[in-house]
């Protein structure tokens, strides 16, 4: 059985006009519009003076807040692992320094550990170490560290 093709091709009568208009007598949503007038544009403030930066003193920007989100996706960039052993060890040191005293999350995978452990398990361990982080006040900091490797100091896919 065929479907979709055929020896033949079909041909399909005209499309016939409509028998009735759209709207029916009654129906006042499709009613004719009519333009109104602009209002006067007399109660609209004057433009201030143009505020130059020496005018803002003391100002700055207030920090920008990372979140999981971001820092999980920094983590798996270009197919990121986690970092190389020694940098991974001074992030999880970060962690104990800028933490709120909580227990910490495992330790990294250094020696013979990190010789004998695939690829996942190593990505599971550090992003559990990230989550904590999220979870007990040094994200920020950890971001920042973490930003601040040098492409050299991941660990990768292969």
């Amino acid at each position: 059985m065929k479907l979709w093709s055929s020896s033949k091709p079909q041909s399909f009568p005209d499309t016939e006009p409509l028998s009735q208009p759209m709207h029916h007598a009654g129906d006042t949503f499709y009613d004719q519009t009519v333009p109104q007038p602009l209002e006067p544009l007399a109660d609209i403030p004057a433009p201030k003076a143009k505020i130059s930066h020496d005018d803002l003193g003391s100002l700055s920007l207030a920090p920008v807040e990372v979140t999981l989100y971001e820092a999980l996706a920094e983590i798996r960039k270009d197919n990121r692992i986690s970092p190389q052993p020694t940098r991974w060890r001074e992030f999880y040191r970060l962690l104990g320094e800028q933490g709120d005293g909580s227990p910490l999350p495992p330790e990294p995978l250094t020696g013979s550990a990190w010789a004998s452990t695939p690829s996942l398990a190593k990505r599971m361990c550090f992003r559990e170490q990230v989550e904590w982080a999220g979870a007990h006040g040094c994200l920020a900091p950890a971001f920042e560290f973490l930003k601040s490797l040098p492409e050299s100091d991941w660990n990768y896919m292969s």
